[in-house]
């Protein structure tokens, strides 16, 4: 077991992300070591860096998707031995080769699943998944229990947005039993976006958002809305909407021009955690962490639900592209983010890889 690692850090706020060696942690009472073998990069990080968000201390390793090996626990530690192969969200911590997190956000990945798949789901499948499945005020509470017998059937959804949080979106509400889900995406991604259970799919590059509603595939109201990240599709998803829909964005502090209360709609602004600081020890005065007691309740069902979602099938990862380079490719791969483009796909790093 090595006594040093390395990582990419963030030695001062707004500084530079850099790659230098750093000591391996031991995990404490009630947490596990893993071994991270694949590292998810979310755009959210390369802004973590620039404008000192969701960092509580410098220096700072950011990262929140991991897949890896337990190597180590910590006092206490039940249900979990060294060399299972395991995922998390974590709140920071992602970007170097050996992490210590809390054994209760621990994931385990079933036989089917590879490391750089799980990688894939921390942040954007809970960020779905806490949206549409968890009972308010966190959530829309489509299905809170996770079940399998469909409790949507015959109802229909529109996804704005076909992005890596917009693909779990659209296999979840499937699984819930939507039997109409409209997809407003990139029309290169039209074909993935059915596979995954999108009935119809809109291009937006040949209809503006703001023409979104009038579209003949929306001319039936749907009664679900998931707004996946554009900067002013509310009132397209508004107009969607049928009065006393429901609706789950993804921007915190969007500014709304339309009040939902007139069309007596349910609003969520979705956080995508299923861990609060309860468990995370996190410090509420962390700059944009907004975790609560509610994201751990929830947690615990996505935790003892999702392996065996995989394992059958009922819901797969995003489509990935692994980075050269080892635990260095995150840069270039923090770069790619901050230029804007990736969306689609996920970037991941092998961290134990060598480093050119």
């Amino acid at each position: 077991m090595p006594t040093q690692q390395q990582a990419i850090v963030v030695e001062a706020p707004k500084g530079p992300f850099v790659l230098r060696p750093r000591l391996v942690p031991t995990p404490a009472e009630g947490e596990v070591l893993i071994k991270i073998m694949s590292a998810g990069l979310n755009p959210i990080n390369w802004k973590q860096g620039a404008f000192n968000i969701l960092i509580g201390e410098y220096p700072a390793v950011v990262g929140h998707d991991v897949a890896g090996i337990v190597e180590e626990l910590g006092k206490g530690v039940e249900g979990l031995k060294k060399g299972d192969r395991v995922f998390a969200q974590t709140f920071n911590g992602g970007f170097q080769q050996y992490v210590a997190v809390p054994a209760a956000i621990v994931i385990p990945i079933p036989d089917n699943t590879s490391f750089d798949e799980a990688t894939t789901f921390p942040v954007a499948f809970s960020t779905a998944c806490v949206g549409l499945f968890a009972s308010g005020p966190i959530g829309l509470g489509l299905n809170p229990t996770f079940s399998w017998d469909k409790p949507q059937q015959g109802q229909a959804a529109l996804v704005i947005g076909g992005g890596q949080v917009g693909q779990f979106a659209i296999q979840l509400l499937k699984f819930a039993g939507f039997t109409r889900i409209v997809a407003y995406a990139s029309k290169a991604n039209f074909d993935y976006l059915g596979q995954l259970g999108a009935t119809e799919c809109i291009d937006r590059s040949e209809v503006p958002v703001e023409s979104l509603a009038a579209h003949p595939a929306l001319a039936s109201r749907v009664s679900v809305v998931y707004d996946a990240g554009y900067v002013s599709s509310f009132n397209a998803a508004y107009d969607a909407l049928v009065e006393g829909g429901k609706v789950v964005i993804t921007r915190p502090a969007a500014k709304l021009e339309r009040d939902p209360e007139q069309k007596k709609l349910t609003l969520v602004r979705v956080q995508g955690y299923y861990a609060g600081p309860d468990v995370t020890k996190i410090k509420p005065d962390v700059v944009g962490y907004l975790a609560s007691p509610e994201h751990t309740v929830f947690g615990k069902l996505l935790i003892k639900n999702l392996p065996d979602m995989l394992a059958k099938g009922a819901v797969s990862g995003n489509r990935y592209e692994v980075l050269p380079n080892g635990l260095a490719g995150i840069l270039e791969g923090l770069d790619r983010l901050r230029q804007g483009g990736v969306s689609a796909f996920k970037l991941v790093a092998h961290p134990q890889d060598p480093i050119a």
